[in-house]
């Protein structure tokens, strides 16, 4: 299926998405030929709104949330000047959408949204400031791939080779037909299947394989790499670097585990720090 349009989720807090990032997302969406629907968020500044502090609290928490909604309407406001002005550069059709929200409320509307577009585009800020929950919420509930953009790494500005992390499962098969838009603007695809974690298991060939992306018109190479040492997810993430990938495409492993949604290894090493964009879907 065609990407026509995309979702690009805008935080406005704690910190502004970079304009590299926003580069990136433009990018994609002029090289697919798709609209983007930019989800901007900012900080309400009703005091009514804000959330309820229980007990002691260390700081004077309507000062800290005013200045929270200060810098975040700041930062909501110079996203909105600065993305249209981009997307017209780029010839992408811009459909902008501001609303107000308070720290940690759910995430319906996102998701509800990321469901009615065919990419989901999450940046992905400072390490330590990244607001996982939300990706797995999009993730795992939207029924629609998502594609983390690295807002500290060099911005995408093409999509020259794109590497497949493929182990024969279903999340690899899901993740791999959602990028079949993205593969088709790479020069090269590059499929890599880790050998040495678990058991692989398939009654498909190579041949069959192979037949899939020559159908699809995909220039491709076929890469088994064994695992020596570390997790699938360090290896995954030094290939795709060594090849010097533009793109990560892999399935998003995970379960519920009582109320605590329990992410796979390589899963969880690629959402702490991915090194370059990573689609993944579920």
């Amino acid at each position: 299926m065609p990407i026509r349009q995309t979702l690009l989720s805008l935080p406005s807090f704690p910190d502004a998405v970079p304009e590299r990032a926003l580069e990136s997302a433009v990018t994609l969406c002029q090289l697919l030929g798709a609209g983007l629907t930019a989800h901007l968020g900012e900080l309400d500044g009703e005091e009514a709104h804000w959330p309820v502090v229980m007990g002691a609290f260390p700081l004077d928490f309507p000062r800290l949330m005013a200045e929270m909604v200060v810098k975040s309407r700041a930062q909501a406001a110079e996203s909105a000047a600065m993305l249209p002005k981009m997307a017209a550069e780029y010839g992408v059709a811009l459909d902008l959408r501001r609303f107000v929200t308070t720290p940690h409320a759910p995430l319906d509307r996102l998701v509800d949204l990321a469901r009615l577009h065919d990419l989901t585009i999450l940046p992905v800020p400072e390490a330590d400031a990244f607001d996982r929950p939300c990706v797995q919420t999009v993730l795992f509930q939207s029924g629609r791939p998502v594609l983390l953009l690295p807002s500290r790494r060099k911005p995408v500005t093409a999509l020259n080779r794109i590497v497949i992390a493929w182990d024969y499962s279903r999340e690899a098969a899901r993740a791999m037909a959602d990028a079949l838009p993205l593969l088709a603007l790479a020069r090269e695809v590059r499929l890599v299947t880790v050998f040495g974690e678990k058991h692989l298991h398939t009654t498909a060939t190579t041949g069959d394989l192979e037949h899939f992306l020559a159908r699809h018109g995909l220039k491709y190479v076929l890469d088994r790499v064994s695992l020596e040492e570390g997790g699938i997810g360090e290896l995954l993430t030094d290939y795709a670097m060594d090849a010097g990938a533009d793109l990560l495409v892999m399935g998003a492993y995970g379960h519920s585990r009582l109320r605590q949604f329990v992410l796979g290894g390589a899963t969880s090493h690629i959402l702490r720090d991915p090194p370059l964009a990573v689609l993944m879907s579920h």
